[in-house]
């Protein structure tokens, strides 16, 4: 079975009808440092606190329907270092991705609230700075760093896009420019569960 056929396989499992949290934590390796260098500082702080580093956060909410194939894509919203916030197709996405993904299954989804969530927040400029002192508690730097100020970064879009889905985070007061990815997994809003690993073979 090639890479595809496994990802569509994996991917008609999902219920289609409920909100999908992904966690993707990313294999240190050259090549993934050099396209995204924010991920050094992910690793840097799951190495300090001895565990797997969640680097990245995004959502599932909806199903695009392939007439061609026949079958149902799931479309991921996500925050793009380049591209700021956009919706992206988690199958294509998955074939260059290099690394371990999760996802936490919730419960069902407001469909009209996502939709309008997406429209509202697509486009926007991703906010480096404010990604990187988002776990650093420093009065200070908060100050510094403009977080929320119409530009975001993964765990910020995805904490607001929960808060609309009437889920409440406790980490951080639930501000959103506060919570990292790892924040977020650790709600335990639902059981994890490996989805997939780029390292096993099909």
């Amino acid at each position: 079975m090639n890479l595809e056929q496994h990802l569509i396989n994996k991917c008609q499992k999902l219920d289609r009808e409920r909100i999908h949290i992904v966690y993707l934590s990313y294999h240190s390796n050259f090549h993934n440092f050099y396209q995204a260098p924010l991920l050094l500082g992910t690793k840097i702080l799951g190495w300090l606190k001895g565990r797997e580093a969640t680097d990245h956060i995004c959502h599932i909410s909806r199903f695009n329907y392939d007439e061609a194939k026949g079958i149902y894509r799931p479309k991921i919203f996500e925050a793009n270092t380049k591209r700021g916030m956009e919706e992206n197709d988690l199958i294509q996405r998955l074939k260059d991705f290099d690394g371990k993904l999760y996802i936490q299954t919730l419960g069902r989804v407001d469909k009209k609230l996502a939709r309008d969530f997406e429209n509202d927040y697509k486009g926007i400029a991703y906010e480096k700075d404010s990604a990187l002192f988002a776990g650093v508690d420093i009065p200070f730097l908060d100050k510094i760093f403009s977080k929320g100020k119409g530009r975001g970064f993964c765990s910020w879009l995805e904490a607001k896009f929960l808060l609309q889905q009437d889920y409440k985070i406790k980490a951080e007061n639930g501000n959103p420019s506060e919570l990292t990815p790892e924040d977020i997994r650790n709600e335990n809003l639902a059981p994890t569960n490996l989805f997939y690993n780029s390292n096993e073979i099909y």
